[in-house]
């Protein structure tokens, strides 16, 4: 069973438009802070890591909006992880409401690249292969 982590939000009034629904961009900063935060907890830190020289840019994303989030609305986001051999790692996401209920899905592609080459790494150093392990649960 792959292991599943967790961060919880709540949309501010600086996460919404003026009708009170969540700006899409937010979609993507929590997205985003779903996977440091997992990162950081399976022994990587991001800014560490690409002071050493790498990086995981995002490669493709998709995001399925099945009900809005609205102003004050208490959110978990669940993230699972599934990194193989491949230079691929495919992260999914789901945003819950308190209800459990999923309002959101998203899907998002990333490699780990060299920074200063932009070449994407197949045989991963040992400490982040560990790492990938652990986020994979």
């Amino acid at each position: 069973m792959k292991k599943i982590w967790k961060i919880h939000k709540i949309v501010l009034p600086q996460h919404s438009d003026h009708a009170g629904f969540m700006w899409h961009g937010t979609y993507f900063n929590w997205l985003e802070e779903g996977r440091i935060n997992a990162l950081s907890k399976a022994g990587i830190n991001y800014d560490e890591l690409t002071k050493i020289g790498f990086e995981l840019p995002l490669i493709d994303t998709s995001i399925k909006y099945l009900s809005p989030l609205f102003l004050g609305d208490n959110i978990t986001i669940e993230t699972i992880f599934n990194i193989t051999r491949s230079p691929k790692i495919k992260i999914y996401s789901k945003f819950m409401n308190k209800s459990k209920k999923v309002l959101t899905i998203a899907e998002v592609n990333l490699v780990l690249i060299n920074k200063k080459s932009f070449t994407i790494i197949r045989k991963r150093p040992d400490f982040i292969s560990k790492a990938f392990l652990k986020l994979n649960g």
